[in-house]
């Protein structure tokens, strides 16, 4: 609501006859690819597909593309909510929420080790010059992703002006995430299927492949693709589990700060299109407003949040600990996630339905570069926190390289850690 623009290639599916996973079966595999998914978008998205349907064979090809096209159009990280979509698939909601937990739970038990880590010894100088470092790394990274954007994924002029509007209104005006991803899709709808009807038309007649460039998120896994049979709709009890528990926090009197806590981050994974780096302008915004952080505490939740494995949301479990220790750091874990998945669950179904219909594309063409413009956002909103040359070089190096070569940002992230403390050392 963190990742590449890149396409990766899909190897062919094997004939063999396929199986039908169980919701122990999925909680198992989310559990073991949230454990090693470190870098976040394309790495991850790969990870899933050759266990799904190259090892396991619960998905064909075309299958898990789809899976991938319907996570790219809700908010949230994309590979939590591909998994989502898959337990649904198998096993109804149960599926989807034993498949999300144990996706998000690894990356969770490191962000609260290092939180408690972080307040016992985050003032010592070492581990600052270690976390400037990451932070530095994290703003290249950004940067590099936006960078791809540009080159592949904007190429008309009122998408520039689009992005170009994102920026302004998320670094200048503080505007909420979900406010410009919903402007920025009317502009897609108004320019795709207003002024160019009759062009769209023509194009229908054609392939898609050779007129128009695919439509790339952060954390794509493949162009949109034409739809296959979608799986059936399913009950879900949330509705009344939501309100069950608003009403125990009204009657049992949760603490006030604490709930607003949850709000805030509720209605922040209402607007993570995009991956996590999208939504940190507006969450800076909002916390500074608050005064619930340094802005250097701030900088420090976001490397943490893309340092570890899972999704960047995992930002707010370290928000959350260093307000209300454990129990802030669950709710803010449980707010962030909640809208994504929810959305999974009672809307996967209808747009595995809708996706390759034309006005969906044309909302789609609008809302990327929305978020290329809230990446932008982001890098400038963190860049702002860097201290001093070396840091700043650090980021640039990072942008850089990333930009260049295929390399996993994890490893980026200790690369910058540890070159940020070797110029320490020779007093830079």
């Amino acid at each position: 609501m963190d990742g590449h623009v890149a396409t990766p290639q899909l190897t062919a599916g094997p004939p063999a006859a396929r199986s039908r996973p169980r919701v122990v079966d999925l909680f198992r595999a989310a559990l073991f690819l949230g454990t090693i998914g470190f870098g976040g978008g394309l790495s991850v998205l790969a990870n899933i597909q050759a266990y799904v349907v190259t090892k396991k064979r619960w998905l064909t090809d075309r299958e898990f593309t789809n899976t991938v096209t319907v996570a790219q159009m809700l908010p949230g990280g994309a590979s939590a909510n591909a998994l989502a979509y898959i337990g649904l698939r198998f096993a109804g909601w149960r599926g989807a929420l034993a498949a999300y937990v144990a996706f998000v739970l690894p990356g969770l038990a490191a962000v609260l080790v290092l939180a408690w880590a972080y307040v016992r010894f985050g003032t010592t100088p070492n581990l600052a010059t270690l976390l400037g470092g990451f932070n530095a790394a994290v703003v290249g990274i950004i940067a590099s992703i936006t960078l791809k954007m540009v080159r592949t994924s904007v190429s008309r002029l009122w998408q520039m002006g689009v992005a170009a509007l994102a920026l302004l209104f998320s670094a200048v005006g503080n505007a909420p995430p979900g406010e410009i991803v919903l402007v920025a899709i009317a502009a897609g709808l108004a320019v795709d299927l207003g002024t160019k009807r009759a062009r769209l038309a023509s194009v229908r007649r054609r392939r898609k492949t050779d007129l128009e460039p695919p439509v790339a998120l952060p954390e794509e896994g493949q162009p949109l693709e034409a739809a296959g049979k979608p799986p059936t709709p399913l009950s879900s009890p949330w509705p009344a589990a939501v309100f069950s528990v608003l009403a125990a926090a009204r009657i049992t009197g949760v603490d006030a700060d604490l709930l607003q806590m949850g709000l805030t981050f509720f209605r922040t994974g209402l607007g993570a299109y995009g991956g996590g780096f999208a939504i940190v302008p507006h969450l800076k915004s909002v916390i500074d407003t608050r005064g619930w952080l340094t802005d250097r505490q701030f900088a420090d939740a976001v490397a943490i949040g893309k340092l570890t494995p899972g999704p960047v949301l995992l930002l707010a479990t370290f928000i959350g600990y260093l307000r209300h220790q454990l129990v802030g750091a669950l709710v803010a874990t449980a707010s962030i996630f909640a809208a994504p998945f929810l959305l999974v669950v009672l809307a996967g179904s209808t747009l595995d339905r809708l996706r390759s219909r034309r006005f969906v594309r044309a909302g789609l063409r609008g809302l990327t570069p929305a978020v290329l413009g809230l990446m932008a956002a982001a890098a400038i909103a963190l860049g702002d926190q860097l201290a001093g040359e070396s840091e700043i070089g650090i980021a640039v190096a990072v942008a850089l390289t990333l930009s260049r070569f295929p390399l996993n940002p994890a490893l980026m992230l200790l690369v910058g850690g540890i070159a940020r403390l070797c110029l320490r050392m020779v007093g830079l």
